[in-house]
């Protein structure tokens, strides 16, 4: 899986899935979609982490 570690990664992945958002299953493009949303999905449960002071 693609770290983000950034709010500038965070933007550039973001760009990046909602580009490839309609890829079809099963080819490269959506193997991509789906490692990027696990990323963005990771990266907003850490901020909120975060801002919780968890």
């Amino acid at each position: 899986m693609k770290e983000i570690k950034n709010e500038s990664d965070y933007e550039k992945a973001s760009d990046r899935a909602d580009a490839i958002f309609n890829a079809k299953k099963g080819t490269p493009e959506y193997a991509e979609l789906q490692d990027l949303l696990k990323a963005l999905k990771q990266y907003e449960d850490d901020f909120v982490k975060m801002l919780k002071g968890i």
